[in-house]
């Protein structure tokens, strides 16, 4: 019980993560805390494994989206750029990740899309 009370104390602390750089390692720990449980022949709720397993993907989704959106510039916007992104956005969203990146990351869609716009009428 002490076991999953870490992982659960665990998951609610990667509810935001300031750096995306740290992302990885969160991830990393997560399922080594649960691997060691396992190890010691603790019993894991299933609710917990699912909630487990929804944290790492929504981390990793969040962590590749923002990754993406720090190395995307408007002006070298080009459709594939723009698909990338998209992509990107509909798992993020499918795992729920935090509007405020949500947010950011549709705003850039939309800049580059409107640059692609601007430069197709020049």
């Amino acid at each position: 019980m002490e076991k999953e009370l870490d992982i659960r104390n665990f998951i609610a602390s990667v509810t935001h993560c300031d750096s995306y750089k740290t992302i990885r390692k969160s991830v990393k720990v997560l399922n080594e805390k649960f691997k060691e449980a396992e190890k010691m022949g603790v019993q894991i709720d299933p609710v917990l494994i699912e909630q487990i397993n929804m944290c790492s993907q929504r981390l990793i989704s969040e962590r590749n989206l923002r990754f993406e959106m720090e190395n995307m510039h408007v002006s070298a916007a080009t459709k594939d750029t723009v698909e990338k992104l998209h992509g990107l956005i509909q798992l993020a969203d499918s795992y729920q990740v935090e509007k405020q990146y949500m947010e950011q990351a549709n705003s850039l869609c939309t800049k580059m899309e409107d640059n692609i716009t601007a430069r197709e009428t020049l």
